[in-house]
């Protein structure tokens, strides 16, 4: 069984497995999809983890953006740049397994 909602520009698929829901989400443009490799008891579960996940990616391509964009004005070293990105992904790979 596979469902898929469209969620805020992502789509969330849902699958379920023998061990439960997993779930991965991509944006309705792009097909790299991500997930948590988690399984989940109910498809309800396997929807919010998606959810929550979509949201942090999100909120990762927006500061990259921010970054690579409007703080160019700060002109930034590379290696700073470098640094605050990895900081942001790191901030939201940490964030993602801790809420799941």
């Amino acid at each position: 069984m596979i469902v898929e909602e469209f969620y805020h520009g992502w789509v969330i698929q849902v699958t379920q497995q023998p061990d439960g829901y997993i779930f991965q989400c991509w944006m309705s443009e792009k097909r790299t999809s991500v997930t948590d490799t988690q399984s989940y008891p109910t498809i309800d579960r396997a929807f919010r983890a998606g959810q929550l996940r979509a949201d942090l990616e999100s909120v990762r391509l927006s500061l990259r953006n921010f970054i690579r964009g409007k703080l160019k004005l700060l002109q930034l070293y590379p290696d700073e740049q470098n640094a605050l990105e990895n900081s942001v992904a790191q901030y939201i790979d940490t964030a993602t397994h801790q809420l799941s």
